[in-house]
């Protein structure tokens, strides 16, 4: 099952987004914005006849449909076809091969790091063993995930992407579409918070699964001093060595694009994009 589809996922729909911006079609959620519904469902998923008819009837009335995330595979193939029949515009808006890390029993996620292709990773690698011990790894359980999800926000509050407005406070609340499915779902979510010997937290890493199926990397920040001592690429290593170790046949999905650290890691990759859907009619 796609976590995106999950109650967990929708019901922090109504935390983020202001009541009346949420538009429901079937079991699909949308997010209104400019004119624009933005759907709230990534990756891989299926659509009914009647979810359409509802979206072709939205299109008719000026606004556009948007899909982010989205696997150039059976869904992609749909709804380019429903577009088709329909006369719908569809334009691309980005498109790029999103990085997989796939791993089997014959190799440790050590040895895949420490023999890896990319000189940059096998660095890291090296820094990682050399002095990411003197830090202090948390991962979550039943007890601390609220804990750490406060220390998660300090994190990202201190770094880069709070001075340029991209941190997830500033991004329609990101923080709130995360934390019911995180604090819920134990068994399919994942977290690690890095500290120095004075408890103060530098860098994390948050993971959602797909039932079954491949983890995603879901968010992946340090703090400004974080990230000039490298905490963020221990922290990151220490999470694949963690999920590794409770899954030989461990599938990640690094979610991201034009990520250089993703891209070094992965030895795998999946088309994706972000299209948006609108009335080719004048």
């Amino acid at each position: 099952m796609n976590f995106s589809l999950s109650k967990d996922w929708c019901y922090a729909l109504t935390l983020r987004y202001p009541v009346d911006k949420i538009k429901q079609y079937g079991k699909l959620f949308f997010y209104e914005k400019d004119n624009i519904l933005v759907c709230q469902h990534f990756f891989e998923f299926d659509t009914t006849k009647q979810e359409l008819e509802l979206l072709s009837k939205e299109i008719k009335d000026g606004k556009s449909i948007r899909f982010s995330y989205l696997n150039q595979n059976k869904l992609y193939n749909k709804i380019l076809s429903w577009s088709k029949k329909n006369n719908y515009k569809v334009e691309v808006i980005d498109e790029w091969d999103n990085p997989l890390l796939i791993m089997k029993d014959s190799i440790t996620m050590q040895d895949y790091l420490k023999n890896n292709s990319h000189t940059q990773v096998k660095r890291n690698y090296q820094k990682y063993i050399k002095y990411g011990n003197k830090y202090k790894y948390v991962f979550s359980d039943s007890s601390n995930r609220l804990e750490l999800w406060s220390d998660v926000l300090k994190i990202d509050s201190d770094s880069w992407k709070k001075e340029e407005n991209s941190d997830m406070k500033s991004l329609n609340r990101e923080d709130l579409q995360y934390l019911p499915f995180l604090l819920k779902q134990e068994n399919n979510s994942s977290l690690l918070v890095v500290y120095d010997e004075k408890e103060k937290p530098l860098a994390y890493s948050l993971m959602f699964k797909n039932y079954d199926s491949f983890w995603y990397a879901v968010k992946w920040g340090a703090s400004n001093n974080g990230r000039e001592n490298y905490v963020g690429i221990y922290c990151l290593i220490k999470h694949l060595e963690y999920l590794n170790q409770k899954e030989k046949d461990l599938k990640i999905d690094f979610w991201g694009r034009r990520n250089r650290v993703y891209d070094s890691l992965k030895n795998d990759s999946i088309s994706r994009n972000h299209i948006v859907i609108s009335n080719g009619v004048e």
